[in-house]
């Protein structure tokens, strides 16, 4: 097996996290872990909250990594650029 990266970091909404979305993406309690190739494309990501009290569906940009669902909100990793902000 090859190289891993690791993040595991405390989120809230604003937060900005970098991880390739294509890994392992854990999300509990405000804690975000993201574990990948070393070698893998690595995206900003701005964490966000979509509230879906009043209707049944919600809609996400492209690319965003969904992380929790329950109680009328689904909270999600969403591309820096999607949320339109720039990186550092």
């Amino acid at each position: 097996m090859g190289e891993l990266e690791v993040v595991d970091t405390a989120v809230e909404p604003l937060s900005r996290v970098e991880f390739a979305p294509d890994g392992r993406v854990e999300y509990e309690n405000g804690r975000l872990t993201a574990v990948y190739p070393s070698n893998a494309d690595v995206r900003e990501f701005v964490v966000a909250v979509f509230n879906y009290r009043d209707t049944s569906t919600v809609e996400l940009p492209d690319g965003a990594v969904v992380l929790s669902v329950g109680e009328g909100v689904v909270s999600a990793a969403v591309p820096s650029d999607a949320y339109g902000v720039g990186g550092a």
